[in-house]
């Protein structure tokens, strides 16, 4: 029964060790990704236009 024990609270440890060690080695895609040529700031506020309404367009034939 020691044995099972100590296994998860080994399993435990590890987890959080590496939970943490990977959460501080992260960093944003826009920091990662960036070049000279590569525009990955604030991309504004409307990209599609202003009569976009988000909703698909219905095709309709005309008979």
């Amino acid at each position: 029964m020691k044995v099972i024990i100590s296994g998860i609270v080994a399993a435990v440890v590890l987890a959080a060790l590496g939970a943490y060690v990977l959460t501080g080695e992260q960093k944003p895609a826009w920091e990662v990704y960036s070049t000279s040529s590569a525009r990955v700031g604030n991309p504004g506020h409307n990209l599609v236009g202003p009569n976009w309404s988000g909703e698909p367009e219905v095709q309709r034939k005309n008979s």
